[in-house]
């Protein structure tokens, strides 16, 4: 079944047949697939609901999974109550005898009578919970966002996991965990930064349970949701909840007729489609200044630009890609975002099930993404070092990152990322040369071929966004005043490798003396994809954590080093 069927879609399930309340289960089917039941009441049509293979509910106007009828002890039973455990994947239809229907844990049903186990499809004793006939039902562990009891602050602060996965694990949201990080439209790196945040995601899981109740699916290429996705999914299909849940039903079908032939189609279909985020990624690294106009003219409303300002994105063409940027994003950002979309498709490939193949490639090590708006690496000092992509991320790492003992540099050319070195350990002649070096690298430089570049590094109390009076200052740009202290004679050459940062492995673009291990060194040239393929092979990692760390133009391999 393609997608993961959530709390959400349990309360639209739960708000839709609360229409049958005051009718009847007039009839139960067990198949092989999993258990149907046939809602009746006076004045409507009847609604079949189905649950099948443990983890999937769909409903339709008739009995899609046949089976022998009423083996059940539940026909003809009244529905006084439709309702849902808490927030959580659990529903329950109750009258004189109740049916609940679990999807956690691989799924199971129970009907009870006065609270007591009449039939349970799988039982068990775990947790001290016991599920079998003659037993009293107890409800599993669920959680419940809207109780006044459940501590959101408490769970987010006591989890040891990434932003993610607690939102998803540790407040059940599931999917839509992604989708919340992608509707707050900024970087959430740790825990701590999405306490700061706890109320437009409060806000946002309100709005997900609020929509859920409107009874609509929206339905992408490999998910569905109760709401349109913050996560740029392209246009989804949108229909009411008793269709939605029927048409991926009946998609699951088509594909189970011959499963591996299906299945491969479909990979394929992925591939082709991460493989088009990743090259649109590319195109946009490769044209940050040309694209970053194009951004500041469709916000100024000149002409010739392709603007949907219900979406706010602008359409690009380039050769054989045509793609939407959002207006809200930089252009790093909107890359950034491509990159994602592209790492998403391939992580849900990595869990596609197929019979055993022989296959004798070597598997490439999934590296992570930090610090995804920016550039960065870690000098031989240990001190963080933090560049911009583009104007929007010039100004964030300036006003995020630079504090009073950090250093600022910055390449002597028009067209230069602001760099920031945090001075965690005290800065070595070395570490300032090598954060330098890297400044000159991730300029206009390297597309232009200057080679003998100029760096200049200051304070923090240089720096400032205040400039004199009648003296414009460009959207990315800062005002240094006083003495530069200048590096000179500065080439362009920069390896690819990686590094440890909270130990957990990252690549990076770096000077070659702060990367240990193996590295690939690079200068400006002509290649492409060629060259990051290279590198990816070299390195045993994926391409897509490569294309985001390189600088903005072409590339040469210079040399592979071993150590």
């Amino acid at each position: 079944m393609k997608g993961t069927f959530s709390f959400a879609e349990m309360r639209a399930i739960q708000s839709y047949i609360k229409r049958y309340e005051g009718g009847f289960i007039e009839k139960n089917y067990s198949g092989e697939e999993g258990y149907s039941f046939k809602l009746r009441k006076s004045g409507m049509d009847s609604t079949y609901i189905h649950f099948v293979n443990g983890n999937f509910i769909f409903l339709s106007p008739e009995n899609k999974i046949g089976g022998k009828k009423n083996l059940l002890p539940i026909d003809n039973i009244p529905v006084d109550e439709v309702k849902q455990a808490g927030t959580d994947r659990i529903l329950e239809l109750r009258g004189p005898r109740s049916l609940i229907v679990e999807l956690m844990g691989g799924g199971n049903i129970a009907i009870l009578q006065d609270r007591k186990i009449l039939f349970t499809a799988k039982p068990l004793r775990r947790k001290g919970r016991i599920l079998r006939e003659g037993e009293d039902y107890e409800y599993p562990e669920f959680i419940d966002l809207e109780s006044e009891e459940f501590d959101m602050y408490s769970r987010i602060k006591d989890s040891t996991s990434d932003p993610v996965r607690t939102l998803a694990s540790r407040l059940g949201l599931s999917k839509y965990a992604d989708e919340i990080l992608c509707a707050l439209k900024i970087e959430i790196r740790n825990n701590d930064e999405l306490l700061d945040h706890l109320p437009e995601v409060k806000e946002m899981v309100s709005s997900i349970l609020k929509e859920a109740s409107n009874g609509e699916l929206y339905i992408y290429e490999d998910e569905f949701y109760v709401w349109k996705s913050f996560c740029n999914r392209g246009e989804p299909q949108r229909v009411k909840i008793i269709d939605g849940l029927q048409i991926i039903y009946e998609e699951s079908k088509t594909i189970g007729k011959s499963r591996n032939e299906a299945i491969m189609r479909n990979v394929a279909e992925m591939q082709e489609e991460a493989e088009k985020y990743r090259r649109i990624g590319e195109f946009i690294m490769s044209n940050l200044e040309e694209v970053d106009n194009i951004l500041k003219n469709a916000k100024t409303g000149k002409n010739g630009i392709e603007v949907d300002y219900e979406k706010e994105t602008v359409t690009m063409r380039a050769s054989d890609l045509v793609f939407p940027i959002k207006l809200s994003m930089s252009p790093g950002e909107n890359a950034d975002n491509y990159f994602k979309m592209s790492k998403r498709i391939r992580d849900r490939l990595s869990r596609v099930k197929m019979e055993p193949i022989k296959n004798t490639r070597v598997q490439k090590k999934e590296t992570r993404r930090v610090f995804t708006n920016y550039r960065w690496f870690i000098n031989s000092d240990g001190n963080l070092v933090l560049a911009g992509r583009d104007a929007s991320s010039n100004d964030s790492v300036v006003k995020k990152y630079l504090d009073e003992k950090d250093l600022y540099f910055h390449a002597d050319i028009h067209g230069a990322p602001s760099v920031v070195m945090k001075v965690k350990n005290p800065p070595s002649d070395l570490g300032i040369e090598e954060t330098a070096s890297f400044a000159w690298c991730m300029s206009r430089a390297w597309s232009a071929r200057f080679g003998n570049g100029a760096v200049y590094y200051v304070t923090k109390s240089q720096v400032s966004k205040t400039p004199e009076s009648g003296e414009y200052l460009a959207r990315g740009a800062w005002i240094v005043r006083g003495k530069k202290n200048f590096i000179t004679h500065l080439n362009l050459e920069i390896a690819i490798g990686i590094q440890l940062y909270e130990n957990r492995e990252y690549v990076v673009s770096a000077p070659p003396s702060s990367i240990k291990g193996r590295k690939v060194t690079i200068i400006p040239g002509e290649g492409k994809e060629e060259i990051v393929n290279e590198i990816s092979d070299y390195l045993g990692v994926e391409k897509d954590s490569i294309y985001p760390v390189l600088p903005p133009g072409g590339w040469e391999i210079k040399e592979k080093i071993e150590s």
